[in-house]
Formats: structure tokens, sequence, C-alpha cells
């Protein structure tokens, strides 16, 4: 093999290792997103905290309805949960959050120590206000033991109102640094915007999507980071 072969050779293999030194390796992290048909795995081992996907608050034929998905309420070996409901519109009748917490209350009856109730409704940014409204509303319903956290957008610390943001009646914010299976582009350029955050934050990351070690960095330099969440894909059939 000649010299510049050889060369081009060291360069591919140390471009891998660089490669698969920044992929989000699941079994490194403690929190992950267990979403409604992804099963959970060895990867799993180590998990301290699993948000578990347990429905969808959606509009169907003219009516708002909350339709049950994800794991049925059994004891879970995870030291503790969030249960995690997606929302897709804000117009919720009183009826719906009393049907999530009597869920949350029985998975806690189950013997499984639930923290609370995670929200994930992709608020656009110039609407953080009515956001913190409807969340307000919402934590009036929950009971005090649960606490109430929410998935955030990238983009909210970066363009939009930071007290508006701070001041939003949550125990947690995760922003996610995904869309889909795939972690965002410039997603790290967003990242110094979060150490503008006075609130508890987590970082969601997408399995075996893009991260370094020198991005969660700067984040721990901020004293409201909590770590990072994984959010687990869905395996294919062997």
């Amino acid at each position: 093999m000649g010299t510049k072969a050889q060369i081009l050779l060291v360069v591919a293999l140390l471009t891998g290792q660089s490669q698969a030194a920044e992929t989000v390796n699941a079994r490194e992290h403690q929190a992950f997103w267990l979403w409604s048909g992804v099963k959970a795995s060895a990867d799993l081992k180590n998990a301290q905290t699993v948000y578990l996907h347990q429905g969808e608050v959606l509009t169907r034929s003219g009516e708002v309805v909350f339709q049950r998905l994800g794991l049925p309420v059994s004891r879970l070996t995870f030291p503790t949960i969030w249960l995690t409901v997606r929302f897709t519109t804000l117009d919720v009748p009183e009826a719906i959050p009393a049907r999530v917490v009597h869920l949350m209350q029985r998975w806690q009856k189950t013997g499984n120590q639930v923290i609370g109730l995670q929200v994930d409704f992709d608020a656009a940014t110039h609407q953080l206000a009515d956001y913190a409204h409807f969340l307000r509303q919402l934590r009036q319903q929950l009971p005090p033991e649960f606490a109430l956290g929410v998935t955030g957008l990238l983009d909210w610390a970066k363009t939009g109102d930071i007290e508006t943001l701070n001041a939003l009646p949550v125990d947690e914010l995760v922003v996610q640094s995904y869309q889909g299976r795939h972690t965002v582009d410039n997603y790290a350029h967003y990242l110094p915007a979060l150490q503008r955050l006075r609130i508890p934050f987590k970082l969601g990351l997408v399995q075996n999507g893009a991260w370094a070690p020198q991005d969660e960095a700067q984040l721990k330099a901020s004293p409201w980071y909590r770590g990072t969440v994984v959010f687990m894909l869905k395996q294919p059939e062997r």
C-alpha cells in the first residue's frame, strides 16, 4: 500500500471514530422517552427516569378527546416515571385533565414512583404567553403531589421572550434538539441561549442522533441544567 493510500486510510479511520464518538449512545444516558409502539430494550438498563407516552389530546369529528396510548398500567422496574401526553390543541375541556390525573393515580397505586405529567405541545415561539395561560389552568387541576413538565423547542430561548419563558408554571422543561428521527442540523447554535433559562431544564436527544461531549459542557455551566433525555426509536423487526 502506498504512502498516500495509508494516509487516506488513517484519516478515514479517525473520521469514523470521531463520528462514532458524536452519536447518541442510549446506554450512556439515564433518562428516556418511551413512546407508544416502542419496546423497552437493554439500552434502558441504566434508566433512572422514563417518560411514558400515555396518550394524545386531539380533535376528532369536531370534539376534543383523549386517546389512550402506550403501555397498560402495570408495575415497572424504572425508579421514577413521568406520564407524557401529546396535545394538539389547547382548547381542552376540564374532563380531559381529570382523566389524565386519574391515570397518573392508577400508575402510582400500582407501585410506581410517578413524578408528574409532561405536556408535549409544540407551541409557536410567539404564542408562549397563551401557552403559559393554559399551563396555569392545567396546574390548578393537578394534585400537589404531581409535578408539571413540558417539552420545548430550541427556538424558544433564542428568539422568544425570555421573561415569559422563565415564568412558565412548570417544574421542568425538556428542550428537544431533534425533529422526527433526526437531530436538527444546526442544533449547537441554539445551545448558548439555553443558559438564559432560569427554570430547571434538560436537553432532549434522539437515539443514534448527533451529539458531542463538548456540547453538554457549556450546558453544565448553568445551575438550572438537569441532564439529557433520549427519545428511543422503534427498532426494525428482525
